[in-house]
């Protein structure tokens, strides 16, 4: 007995069917998801650029963990920014039946989507890298065979080639939506879906209706074997290997051994910076413990999906892919906010960083800013609300200079 006779039978009603197969707008998890998105990613986009220009414009580029964070944010920017720009169009569907994203030509949606996945990876392997980075910092392994280690590989010239080299494997790996994809259509309704009509192989079709769904999709004409390799390249390749279980095996290893190191006793002589070790290696750390609780459930959602509808045939159960559909879209809204909060981690949680962006906002004019200032930026606001020192340099008889400080004056000396 087919699918299509086991819905005749329980009478599943035309709603029901129409969210598991076709489309779930309108529905109370498809709003959440499509408000949650906008607050987060409106949030994270502002925060992103505040941090970006932050990063670049009151630090001195020496740092490996610098260039990360001038990396991501860029990254976490543009993933936030397909995001919104996805959830308007959804929105836009919605109520006026109007698509934004109409590409209308295939080479379009190739590398639309191209670089949508491609910001994805790099905004996950970017994380990886950081956390790897305070890893050898901190717990400096292997430090009997290579003392220099965290020397070498923890610098701005390290930092700026690894981030390169993660940018070059993530253009090689998302290279089949160039080869496989196309903007293909279809008539609207679940009885037009691939799940329904239990085919796998994307069932659509280029012919043009009054109504219809049209997206970036592996073309049906492709041959068995391209399909069955885009569909294990995409499952197995991409979303459980290069997006979960690689990234998520280094950011445990790594942040476990870290945490162990922070509240180990101390020695009292170290060459490692305190202040590394303890206030912006927690925050970091905290930073990638977040990213690996909100940014993997959707991963491994999306990947379960795929198998468990395809290999153990539960499409035939309905209530189990909506199940499915709710877990997509909430899993979803915790990736987006993972890109959203990162800003208030890596920015208000380094008292220098928090600093540095109310000065560049202006806000430290106010007065409500004022005590989240650091000591240095308070000196130069005193500095400037009193009058400007002069300074008088005279010459005695032994030609050395003697400098002389005034209360009233001038701007320079």
């Amino acid at each position: 007995m087919n699918c299509t006779e086991i819905f005749r039978q329980r009478n599943y009603s035309f709603l029901m069917l129409n969210q598991a197969f076709n489309d779930d707008s309108g529905s109370w998890w498809w709003w959440i998801n499509l408000i949650g998105t906008f607050i987060f990613g409106l949030t994270g986009l502002i925060g992103n650029l505040i941090c970006f220009f932050v990063v670049c414009r009151f630090t001195v580029s020496q740092h490996s963990f610098v260039e990360y964070l001038r990396a991501l944010s860029l990254f976490e920017f543009l993933s936030l920014l397909y995001e919104v720009i996805q959830s308007l169009n959804d929105l836009s569907l919605y109520l006026f039946s109007t698509s934004l994203l109409n590409f209308r030509y295939s080479i379009v949606c190739k590398f639309y989507d191209y670089f949508k996945y491609t910001i994805i990876l790099l905004s996950c392997w970017t994380i990886v890298g950081l956390t790897i980075d305070r890893y050898i910092l901190v717990c400096n392994p292997s430090i009997k065979k290579f003392p220099k280690l965290s020397r070498r590989l923890c610098n701005a010239k390290c930092a700026r080639r690894i981030i390169l080299l993660l940018l070059i494997v993530s253009l090689i790996i998302n290279i089949p939506h160039l080869i496989y994809k196309e903007w293909l259509c279809r008539p609207t309704g679940f009885q037009y879906s691939a799940i329904y009509n239990q085919r796998f192989n994307l069932n659509q079709t280029k012919k043009i209706f009054s109504k219809q769904i049209c997206s970036c999709r592996i073309s049906p004409l492709n041959k068995s074997n391209q399909l069955k390799f885009f569909v294990f390249w995409h499952n197995y390749i991409f979303h459980l290997l290069c997006y979960t279980i690689i990234p998520a095996f280094f950011l445990i290893i790594s942040n476990t051994a870290i945490l162990r190191r922070l509240h180990a006793p101390r020695q009292i002589v170290s060459n490692q910076n305190e202040h590394i070790r303890s206030k912006l290696t927690r925050t970091l750390t905290l930073l990638s413990l977040i990213f690996l609780s909100l940014y993997f459930p959707y991963a491994i959602v999306q990947t379960l999906s795929y198998f468990v509808i395809r290999h153990l045939q539960y499409h035939c159960n309905i209530r189990f892919v909506l199940t499915l559909h709710i877990l997509k879209r909430l899993s979803e809204l915790l990736n987006t906010g993972a890109l959203g909060i990162n800003f208030f981690l890596y920015i208000l949680g380094v008292k220098h960083y928090r600093s540095s962006a109310i000065r560049m906002l202006g806000l430290d004019h106010y007065q409500i800013f004022y005590k989240y200032l650091t000591t240095e930026h308070q000196n130069k606001k005193i500095l400037k609300k009193n009058h400007p020192i002069k300074c008088i340099v005279q010459t005695n008889s032994t030609k050395f200079k003697i400098l002389k400080v005034t209360s009233t004056l001038y701007n320079n000396c």
